[in-house]
């Protein structure tokens, strides 16, 4: 498997996240690092204005995030 089809495959999950910023800062180190699935386990602020600031060019990754309301659902289908 080619690199770009295994980081393809990784999720980050970041499960209730307090502060919108930490979202941002994860989008913009994952667009950094060529990953692109993000899955939010019951944030207390998404979408906000804070998060897409501090995304810094990672709006793709924020776009495409998918929220979820447990942990359970957003690791359904992993190893």
């Amino acid at each position: 498997m080619n690199l770009d089809g295994a980081l393809g495959r990784v999720r980050v999950v970041l499960s209730r996240t307090s502060h919108p910023g930490n979202i941002g800062a994860a989008a913009r180190a994952m667009k950094t690092m060529g990953l692109s699935q993000l899955v939010l386990v019951d944030p207390q602020s998404f979408p906000d204005p804070v998060a897409a600031a501090r995304a810094a060019g990672a709006d793709d990754i924020l776009a495409n995030a998918r929220v979820v309301g447990s942990l359970a659902e957003a690791l359904e289908g992993t190893v």
